[in-house]
């Protein structure tokens, strides 16, 4: 019966690993060691494919074994915030493209996003793609504005 139990719970575990939510959270975790890059002062070394594995392997086995504890985590940091869904629309909707300001007839003109930022919406901030425009929004809403002359203004 204890033996049962067992196959059932390290089985669930495999799925979320393999096929479900904790897929995602490995492969994030994964990228972004891949990405690390040890500053000038750092005594770091980049990171070898080696250690990746490694990283990978206990990660995996990590959440095969203890995944009820993780479940919830895992589950909240999968699921997608507005701002996410709302600045990948705007992406596929504009192709990366900038507007032209009405004021200096440049095309550096991006679309301001209000609220709190998610790690993505910050990185695209970053990117000079979006603008924030912070979480108040009063009732003259501007949705534009020129990263060239700095005008703001609203498109219906």
């Amino acid at each position: 019966m204890i033996e049962a139990l067992l196959v059932i719970y390290f089985s669930v575990g495999l799925v979320l690993v393999l096929f479900g939510p904790a897929k995602l959270s490995i492969a994030r975790e994964i990228d972004k060691v891949k990405s690390f890059k040890p500053g000038p002062r750092s005594h770091s070394k980049p990171v070898t494919k080696r250690k990746l594995l490694l990283f990978r392997i206990i990660i995996t086995a990590g959440l095969i074994v203890l995944w009820p504890f993780f479940l919830p985590g895992v589950l909240n940091d999968n699921q997608r915030s507005p701002d996410i869904v709302l600045l990948n629309n705007f992406k596929k909707s504009t192709n990366g493209k900038k507007f032209k300001c009405p004021t200096c007839k440049k095309k550096e003109a991006v679309q301001i996003l209000y609220g709190y930022p998610s790690p993505e919406t910050l990185q695209a901030w970053h990117n000079k793609e979006i603008e924030l425009g912070g979480c108040i929004v009063d009732e003259e809403i501007r949705n534009r504005k020129c990263m060239n002359c700095n005008y703001q203004w609203k498109v219906i």
